[in-house]
């Protein structure tokens, strides 16, 4: 999301389907949306609904201020505190994405700054501290011309390349010690920026030779983040990480686009796709979640949309609550039902009245200031968390088997008898129970759920195992 003001992308729908999930009992489940488990998708579904600290730490000037750190409030207007983060815990969010621009606090070699890095490392502290996940990333680092410091053009292909190389280089090896709820996103928004006719959209069906190049060396830009990073060791070997595509369009531009190419990986299932999407009219919002289900979630590969919003320049939230709640809720549910985590863009200008902005809590103040929208999407894109179960029989016994749940500290087994499901071990620490003493040539079903943050995970019926002992 850029400060000034660019051209509107295409509007949200409204016809969304929410999604429904019963705890106890297993209630029935929409079929036709089948997502594969894993850990990787087990990891994106904990993230649940996020949020935003835009126009904070990813503020740049022309030149940098003396005081470097002033930069922080220059857009947004205010500090970030303790307090605004407990907030964004308290509010029901499970995630912050933290924006960074990076190009005002490098020397002429790229060395970060200790002042800025180190403010930004206590910004990551004190979210990780209130059990959130984070993301920081590499953010307005690719203006034309002074402030190329990354653009997918030839021209300036080789710095870009040292940019981020120096860049990630030294964030990672701050950042190698912590655990897997801290993100990297490699870029944000990689665009041919100054272009008259592409800087945000192209056409899909004649691609231009400048675009071809450009989306060529996206993907080099992203293998090289990826590379760098696990490069790094420690937790960085095996830390998840967001890949964007062109301008992080939202369609058959962006990740969707056949010359998008997902980086090459030491390990497995550790990337993690990523989409913008900001809109509000009733034509695309399926479309943008079918298409990224499609793609990626569909076949285990998790999807986050790391910032959306009800119009790219701003909405009258405080103004159209109900319409917000309608509106974003669905998104959220419609998402989260397709396995995709979304984080609300929020630059703390807004309010009654104000229509160019993005403001659901006020920084100053550390209040959340449109209660009824945050609810409605903290509530609708809350982790699921739904475990499928697989099952080995003999004779007399069923094991179960599941993926890890992220943040779960136990798991509880619920066994269906005398018409209901019924809770037989509630204090599994492994990912696998074994069940016991059945009768041969029996069919019996089961099903898994997981204690994460103080709460049981849901289920639903797709999620049910069924299994018959052998004869």
């Amino acid at each position: 999301m850029k400060k000034i003001i660019r051209k509107t992308l295409a509007f949200l729908t409204a016809a969304v389907l929410a999604v429904t999930a019963a705890v106890v009992p297993v209630s029935a489940a929409n079929e036709t949306i089948k997502l594969p488990s894993n850990e990787a998708m087990s990891f994106v579904d904990s993230m649940g609904a996020g949020w935003n600290l835009g126009n904070a730490f990813d503020a740049w000037a022309a030149k940098t201020p003396a005081n470097e750190l002033s930069l922080e409030t220059s857009w947004c207007g205010a500090k970030t505190t303790k307090e605004l983060i407990k907030t964004v815990k308290n509010a029901g969010f499970k995630t912050i994405r933290i924006p960074v621009s990076w190009h005002n606090h490098v020397d002429k070699d790229y060395n970060i700054s200790s002042e800025w890095l180190s403010r930004v490392k206590e910004v990551v502290d004190w979210c990780l501290a209130e059990d959130l996940y984070v993301i920081i990333n590499i953010h307005h680092d690719n203006d034309k011309n002074d402030y190329a410091y990354y653009r997918p053009s030839k021209a300036e292909k080789n710095q870009s390349v040292k940019y981020i190389k120096s860049i990630w280089t030294q964030v990672a090896n701050t950042f190698k010690s912590y655990d897997d709820r801290l993100v990297f996103q490699g870029m944000n928004e990689p665009r041919l920026t100054g272009s008259k006719n592409y800087e945000w959209w192209y056409n899909k069906d004649n691609v231009p030779d400048e675009v071809k190049e450009a989306l060529e060396l996206i993907n080099l830009y992203n293998q090289t983040f990826v590379d760098t990073v696990r490069g790094t060791g420690g937790k960085n070997a095996s830390r998840y990480l967001l890949i964007v595509g062109y301008a992080a369009n939202y369609g058959d531009l962006g990740t969707l686009s056949p010359y998008f190419k997902m980086p090459e990986d030491s390990v497995k299932n550790r990337l993690i796709a990523d989409a913008h999407y900001y809109g509000i009219s009733v034509r695309e919002s399926p479309k943008v979640i079918d298409g990224l289900y499609e793609a990626y979630t569909s076949k285990g590969i998790p999807a986050v949309i790391t910032e959306y919003g009800l119009n790219e320049n701003g909405y009258k939230y405080s103004d159209n609550t109900d319409i917000a709640v309608q509106r974003m809720g669905d998104f959220y549910a419609y998402a989260r039902e397709h396995g995709i985590s979304v984080i609300v863009w929020d630059n703390n200008y807004g309010g009654k009245g104000i229509s160019n902005g993005h403001k659901f809590i006020d920084r100053k103040t550390a209040t959340v200031i449109t209660p009824e929208i945050v609810s409605a999407i903290t509530k609708a894109g809350a982790p699921a968390n739904v475990i499928k179960a697989k099952a080995a029989v003999s004779k007399s016994a069923v094991k179960l088997t599941w993926d890890k749940v992220s943040g779960a500290t136990k798991y509880a087994v619920y066994m269906y008898k005398n018409g209901k499901y019924t809770c037989i071990a509630s204090k599994v620490t492994a990912n696998s129970y074994t069940v016991n003493k059945l009768t041969a040539g029996t069919k019996y079903k089961f099903y898994v759920r997981a204690y994460v943050n103080g709460k049981w995970t849901k289920t639903s019926q797709s999620k049910v195992t069924a299994a018959t002992t052998k004869k």
